[in-house]
């Protein structure tokens, strides 16, 4: 590990001695995923912290919530109906959450409170890569991706809260003109100006990433790309154009960020690129916003997390120093820092498929998976300082 990235793993270790919890674990055979689109399994509402995921230690996969307030012990509830996949998670204000899942029968959000999750809402009868947001004085919002003829199509719906119980309003596609390709991947955020969603889509012939955002009247702006990587033969002379993936967004202050995997530079793989937005809704140009350090290999797992002060973090994997090890980056005035990690969440085996959320006091949360050589893996948890100084 490079020096800097040591000290200021070592500062934040100083800072507050911070003990993962583990909230589920198994050996050989056992998968535990962390695969909500946008990497939104985690997130904070008040004292409240809540991580959704799915795996299969009954024997099928099953979708899991783990509810803790105040730093207290997490509390567990099952949900969804028979085989549940890919659970996202968002706060609510007064300590509460959505949720969104896909299941056996479809498409399902419900509401989360310190009850554990409400009744059930069927948003469709197909599809999945569910999101969910919540903006103060718009409301609630569900995206998911779902078969609309031969192409998965992207879908908006209102959500409307009733106690417990939700309520879903008119369901419209994010693009009105019909798909000529797939759109997947949406996720959602809520700054101050309003909703915004960003999501996968190969109308260009290869994918792209593009998004759309929501004003005071309630209208969607028509879709914009975000992502750079260039259309047109890629290196090689193979296919139409380089792609980006699985793009993240986050808030963080009155301001906006997307997050994602993009193989422009052709032989290294993956690497994460970010773009930042402007006053005017739309966003500059976007950039690399890992270091160096680790150009010459592939990234995987794209998160990233803001708060009301205006501090924003990313993370992600790589196997850099040898091993699978989860790796951050905080902005700062001068734009993107040195990565680095902490004692955590690399070393030995393999450490991956970061989610994280940042609070108002400026404390990160995080949660991944941890796989040692023999197949054991555990799903963990940490809530950690946030690294400050590059």
């Amino acid at each position: 590990m490079r020096l800097g990235a040591w000290l200021l793993g070592l500062w934040a270790l100083s800072a507050q001695a911070a003990t993962p919890v583990d909230l589920a674990s198994g050996g050989p055979g056992t998968f535990i995923h962390l695969d909500a689109s946008g990497r939104q399994a985690l997130a904070l509402s008040g004292e409240w912290v809540a991580l959704a995921w799915e795996d299969n230690r009954s024997g099928a996969p099953r979708c899991h919530l783990a509810v803790a307030r105040g730093g207290g012990p997490f509390q567990t509830h099952g949900f969804g109906r028979g085989e549940c996949f890919e659970p996202a998670v968002a706060p609510l204000a007064d300590g509460r959450f959505l949720l969104i899942w896909e299941d056996e029968a479809g498409v399902a959000a419900a509401l989360v409170d310190e009850q554990g999750p409400g009744p059930l809402l069927a948003l469709a009868p197909a599809g999945g890569q569910g999101s969910v947001a919540w903006h103060p004085g718009q409301g609630a919002l569900a995206a998911w991706s779902a078969p609309d003829g031969r192409w998965r199509r992207v879908w908006l719906a209102p959500l409307a809260v009733d106690g417990r119980n939700l309520a879903a309003g008119p369901v419209r596609p994010v693009d009105p003109v019909p798909p000529v390709d797939d759109q997947t991947y949406p996720v959602l955020a809520a700054a101050a100006p309003g909703p915004a969603l960003v999501w996968e889509d190969r109308r260009a012939g290869h994918t792209v990433i593009f998004y759309s955002r929501r004003g005071a009247s309630g209208d969607w702006t028509p879709p914009h790309r975000l992502s750079g990587n260039p259309t047109g033969k890629a290196q090689g002379d193979l296919g139409r154009g380089t792609g980006a993936m699985r793009p993240a967004l986050a808030a963080f202050a009155d301001r906006l960020a997307g997050v994602w995997l993009d193989k422009r530079d052709f032989l290294s793989g993956y690497d994460v690129y970010a773009a930042l937005d402007r006053p005017d809704g739309s966003f500059a140009k976007d950039g690399k916003a890992q270091d160096s350090f680790g150009d010459a290999i592939a990234q995987w797992h794209p998160a990233a997390a803001g708060n009301g002060r205006g501090e924003l973090v990313i993370a992600f994997d790589d196997e850099r120093d040898g091993t699978t090890d989860i790796w951050l980056a905080r902005l700062t005035p001068a734009g993107w820092g040195e990565n680095f990690t902490l004692p955590a969440l690399s070393g030995p085996g393999r450490q991956s498929d970061p989610a994280l959320a940042l609070d108002e006091a400026g404390h990160l949360h995080l949660a991944w998976l941890d796989q040692d050589g023999e197949g054991r893996v555990r799903l963990r948890y940490l809530r950690q300082p946030a690294p400050t100084g590059q």
